[in-house]
């Protein structure tokens, strides 16, 4: 008996419908999803300690109880080296009020020389700018304090998460054997395994990557004599981690502090040539032989993708956004009917190399 399927535009709609729902669930579920969604990348990348360790005859809960002590170790480090560059950063901040109240003076000066502006007429204009954000300063604050004790509890639940899921490793390899049918078990290994080394390329080569990032921005900072040079190397390297907008942020704060601390404009130009000079040797030299072709996805699907992911899970999903969509691209590329998806979404140019056709059925 032949089932009559619905007409093509009823199908279409099903699917629009279908991803809606999807990227409500993602959205309304990301408190229990982001901690987890980080637990699985972490768990990829810290597995091959842990199997190395159980293969030097480390019992299994041990072995995977010193893969996340190391782990913590590294972020316990990186938290204590910002922890210290910020004490260092307060102490001068008498130093920088002052410096930032001779700025101010002298661009009063130029308004009222260029505008006509009198100093009392600017300064009625700022303060009541500033009363009209002193709420909004406040809710700030309420937030910050918030999301710290959320990063907290989530830090907490992403370690545990990483325990349990390196712990049930075999169980979930039984449960994907039970659900799928015989003969097909290798290429859906096959395919995890796939996904597994794109999160440990990834984030080994975004480790180096950084690393090294920071040695040549804060050599750059060093030799032009900017305040905290250190600091700001670093966390313009880290920044780099978000897409596009993570490399914006990372260089307006060293050309704003040699703005604010230097009396020539020359230091902030060469400030700002620093940032694109390491930025030009990040992605024609050190991005592709450090982080590879792990995620190999073109410019527009990884903006969409930045995009999306910040709409629906903030700045977590800013971060998580390249991990994941190379993640998605490897399951493209080995299901055969996804595999027109996952050469869209790719770097690759020439279609005649892939074995699918891109018309419709």
């Amino acid at each position: 008996m032949e089932i009559n399927q619905p007409p093509y535009y009823i199908r279409i709609t099903i699917k629009l419908l279908l991803g809606f729902l999807i990227f409500y669930i993602l959205h309304v579920a990301q408190d229990v999803l982001i901690p987890l969604t980080v637990a699985v990348l972490l768990t990829f990348l810290l597995m091959p300690v842990s199997n190395k360790l159980i293969k030097w005859k480390f019992p299994p809960t041990i072995a995977i109880l010193c893969s996340i002590l190391l782990a913590l170790v590294v972020v316990a480090g990186l938290f204590y080296f910002f922890y210290s560059q910020i004490v260092s950063f307060a102490e001068d901040l008498p130093l920088l009020q002052a410096k930032l109240l001779e700025k101010v003076e002298f661009l009063q000066h130029f308004v009222n020389e260029t505008f006509r502006i009198t100093k009392e007429q600017q300064n009625v204009l700022v303060k009541s700018k500033l009363q009209e954000n002193i709420a909004d300063s406040g809710l700030l604050l309420l937030d910050l304090f918030s999301s710290t004790g959320t990063f907290i509890a989530n830090f907490a639940l992403v370690t545990v998460y990483v325990f349990f899921l390196t712990l049930y490793k075999k169980k979930f390899k039984q449960f994907i054997e039970a659900i799928v049918m015989d003969g097909k078990h290798n290429s859906y290994f096959e395919i995890v395994n796939k996904v597994a080394g794109v999160s440990q390329n990834y984030l080994k080569g975004i480790f180096l990557d950084v690393l090294i990032l920071s040695i040549l921005n804060s050599t750059g900072f060093l030799l032009l004599g900017i305040e905290h040079a250190i600091l700001f190397g670093v966390l313009a390297s880290v920044l780099n981690i978000i897409p596009y907008i993570g490399v914006l942020i990372g260089s307006i704060l060293p050309v704003l502090m040699a703005l604010l601390t230097k009396d020539e404009i020359g230091y902030a130009i060469g400030a700002a040539g620093v940032c694109v000079t390491v930025q030009f040797i990040d992605n024609n030299f050190i991005t592709p032989y450090v982080v590879g072709s792990s995620v190999s996805i073109n410019p527009l699907t990884a903006t969409i993708a930045l995009i999306i992911s910040a709409s629906v899970w903030g700045l977590a999903g800013m971060v998580l956004c390249l991990p994941l969509t190379g993640m998605l691209k490897v399951v493209c590329d080995h299901v055969e009917g996804l595999k027109p998806i996952g050469f869209l979404i790719g770097e690759e140019v020439d279609y005649r190399k892939n074995k699918f056709k891109l018309g419709r059925k």
